[in-house]
């Protein structure tokens, strides 16, 4: 198994958490795999429903700027354009129930692997219906 698909099969195993393992603080802790660093330290533990996430972290109003504010804490992360594996972004993408949603995901090389409500799922690029941010974790296999 790839260190990448070790990563999603961890995010499977352990259960869906605000503030502690949701969508995009598994994305906080592949970065802290591969650069020895959490960027979203200071907002673990923070929140744990929706209206708590936004107080603290402003990601339902704006989810790029959100992760952006958590990678400052590391010195941040370079945007691109064109993932390469292991690299984060934040998705739009249709949930478990069928809704446009946003989500973070990370680029497994040819699908999108995202943490969810039941455990993790990988998503065909069709199946997204837009990338709203891309960075490069800078990830070495």
């Amino acid at each position: 198994m790839t260190p990448l698909y070790r990563e999603l099969h961890n995010w499977a195993c352990v259960p869906s958490e605000m503030g502690r393992n949701d969508c995009v603080l598994v994305l906080a802790d592949w970065i802290e795999k591969v650069k020895g660093v959490d960027p979203a330290a200071h907002v673990r533990g923070m929140y744990d429903t929706p209206g708590t996430c936004q107080r603290e972290t402003g990601f339902l109003r704006d989810p790029v700027g959100a992760v952006d504010r958590c990678l400052a804490t590391i010195g941040g992360l370079e945007k691109t354009t064109e993932p390469h594996p292991g690299d984060i972004a934040v998705l739009i993408a249709s949930d478990e129930d069928g809704r446009d949603s946003v989500c973070g995901g990370l680029w497994m090389g040819d699908v999108w692997g995202c943490k969810t409500k039941n455990g993790a799922t990988t998503l065909h690029p069709r199946a997204v219906s837009k990338v709203l941010a891309i960075w490069s974790v800078e990830y070495a296999a």
